[in-house]
């Protein structure tokens, strides 16, 4: 009996202990012990020490001014800085992280958080998961990334009232969803003088109103998805101005949407444009805003304008690391149109540039930008794909001789891919020919002949080198010259012509085929017989037809151009008339006023004549 007294003594005593009570309310104060009991009598020095002595749901209150460090809330919590605005100055790390319940809902209320410490603060409020999070009448100053991020795992509600986030590194409030869907209405707030104002992620769906967005040096507002990311916005009510660009609405990838609806607000005096689109992100506008300098239905010159991008130079077969091309100015969505060739693997997709080109050289292209209001911007780019190495052999060629086959050579690529082309550029002696990458023949032209060949692969990438090619001549060598005739000339049209090619000079009888040309265009091959070659030519119209020829040369006869030949052609002339239906009837004809000089004529001669008997 008295063990059991005493056993319920201690557990009386246990349950009075301070220690193991939470309050629904507690206090901190500047001048507070976190060895306290956090009553409002004897106050706590820190939201740290407090936070585990209020019970879920219960409330913390600042008595006074101070600072009271950073928090870690794992339940529903509200904290109230009270009149003078609790202070939190984080240092090195997150001031107030929240790693709630799925149904816990956080208030923060009348703080002032600050990251200007040594070393300085990462993120003002930091939202990883909950129901919601209400941050009212708050500031949020000075943190390296982002003054509010609520970037929830599962989803969540962010509401922001009379909030100043300003100085930030990063966005001064930052929404997304990582998994689940969020929203976020954000009032009466002024984000200013962070790199990005509000930032909006996929996942996320906003509303502003009465909203200051200035002096942000990249985006008032930045709202941004990719890959079938979407998010959107709703501002009512708002005033960017003096930031980058007012408005930022990117949309990258197949699928992904960023959609931005605008009422009652105004964007202007911003550095580079009232808005910046890319991809599929849309701008819409109920008609009430005041948007200065562009973002006009009447689209004035330099109404919208593309953004100067870079395109750094790459290896063919290298990744291009993907350039966004921004529209500025532009309202609704915007279409892009590229004039030029791209090389391949290479593609303007969504506003992005990227992929991975497979043909080499400089490739220039134009790119014409549309948006909703039907306003256009061109910019020119070029795109400098690098060759690998490549070489051509052999360094240099055999020599030859009049009459006697070439040794063929092959010339061989090396370091292209897929099939090579070759292109000459210069002349090779008669009877020598480029075929399918050697030169083979037998010359019939002595002499010395320089010229380059240039080999291409499959990716436009090429290699150069210069050869020349020694012909010596033979020492039966015979020089010939070669002579044009026409059966007419001039000639009508229709009428057949007979070019004749004569080889004369030399002893003996030249074998070989004679080339005839009209210009540059080959009319035929004729082989040499008798000295002669003949080409039939039926003119189609009249004019000056010029012709030429070439004859091959043989083992002992020089090949040899001949003079070219001007052929006139006319039509063919009318043939006299007989008198019938030329209309001698008709009034003024010229044949009724040869009639009249006959019948004169004849009058005359009648008169002369003797009479008879």
């Amino acid at each position: 009996m008295e063990v059991h007294l005493r056993s319920i003594l201690v557990v009386a005593l246990c349950a009075s202990t301070p220690a193991w009570a939470q309050a629904t309310r507690t206090w901190v104060s500047g001048m507070g012990d976190d060895a306290n009991p956090c009553s409002r009598t004897a106050p706590c020095r820190t939201f740290a020490g407090a936070i585990s002595k209020t019970a879920a749901g219960g409330e913390i209150d600042a008595l006074d001014p101070g600072v009271f460090g950073a928090v870690l809330i794992t339940k529903a919590i509200t904290i109230d800085g009270g009149p003078d605005g609790g202070k939190v100055l984080a240092s090195g790390a997150q001031g107030i992280t929240i790693s709630a319940g799925p149904q816990d809902v956080v208030v923060l209320r009348r703080l002032s958080l600050n990251g200007s410490a040594t070393p300085p603060g990462t993120t003002g409020i930091v939202f990883n998961s909950g129901r919601a999070l209400h941050v009212e009448r708050s500031q949020v100053r000075g943190f390296q990334q982002d003054g509010i991020r609520f970037m929830p795992t599962a989803g969540g509600q962010l509401v922001v009232d009379d909030v100043v986030a300003s100085g930030n590194g990063s966005a001064g409030v930052r929404v997304g969803g990582t998994a689940g869907a969020v929203t976020a209405f954000i009032s009466r707030s002024t984000l200013s003088s962070n790199r990005l104002g509000l930032w909006l992620g996929a996942g996320g769906t906003a509303t502003v109103h009465e909203l200051t967005a200035s002096d942000n040096a990249e985006a008032g507002i930045w709202a941004r998805t990719i890959d079938g990311g979407k998010a959107s916005l709703n501002v009512e009510r708002a005033r960017l101005t003096h930031n980058g660009v007012g408005l930022h609405a990117a949309s990258v990838g197949s699928g992904s949407q960023t959609l931005l609806r605008l009422s009652r607000t105004a964007v202007d005096a911003n550095v580079l444009a009232t808005t910046r689109l890319i991809g599929a992100g849309t701008v819409l506008s109920f008609g009430d805003n005041r948007m200065a300098g562009g973002s006009s239905s009447t689209c004035p010159a330099g109404a919208i304008s593309l953004e100067d991008a870079t395109l750094p130079g790459l290896a063919r077969g290298a990744a291009f690391a993907p350039v966004e091309l921004g529209v500025l100015g532009a309202m609704g969505s915007v279409t892009s149109t590229v004039s030029g060739t791209l090389p391949r693997g290479f593609r303007l997709e969504g506003g992005v540039f990227s992929g991975t080109p497979e043909e080499g050289g400089d490739h220039p292209f134009t790119v014409t930008a549309t948006d909703g209001n039907g306003c256009t911007a061109s910019r020119d780019f070029t795109l400098s794909v690098a060759c690998p190495p490549m070489s051509l052999s052999p360094t240099g060629l055999a020599a030859g001789t009049t009459g006697q086959v070439f040794a063929e050579t092959t010339f061989v690529h090396e370091g292209g891919e897929g099939t090579t082309t070759f292109v000459l550029d210069g002349t090779l002696p008669r009877g020598l020919q480029l075929r399918d990458g050697a030169l083979t023949g037998m010359p019939t032209q002595p002499g010395s002949f320089p010229f380059t060949l240039t080999a291409t692969d499959g990716g436009r990438c090429s290699v150069s080198r210069s050869y020349t090619v020694a012909v010596a001549r033979s020492t039966d060598f015979q020089e010939a010259a070669l002579q044009l005739q026409a059966s007419a000339n001039p000639s009508y049209v229709g009428d057949a012509v007979s070019i004749t090619a004569r080889v004369v000079g030399g002893q003996g009888e030249p074998t070989g085929t004679v080339t005839f040309f009209r210009g540059t265009e080959v009319l035929e091959v004729v082989t040499l017989k008798g000295r002669e070659a003949t080409h039939t030519l039926v003119p189609p119209d009249t004019g000056k037809y010029i012709i030429s020829a070439a004859y091959s040369g043989d083992t002992r006869f020089g090949g040899v151009d001949a003079a070219p030949l001007t052929l006139e052609v006319d039509h063919e002339p009318l043939a006299e008339d007989d008198g019938k239906g030329c209309g001698c009837q008709q009034s003024g004809a010229p044949s009724g006023v040869l009639l009249t000089l006959l019948l004169l004529a004849l009058n005359r001669r009648r008169r002369g004549a003797p009479t008879p008997g």
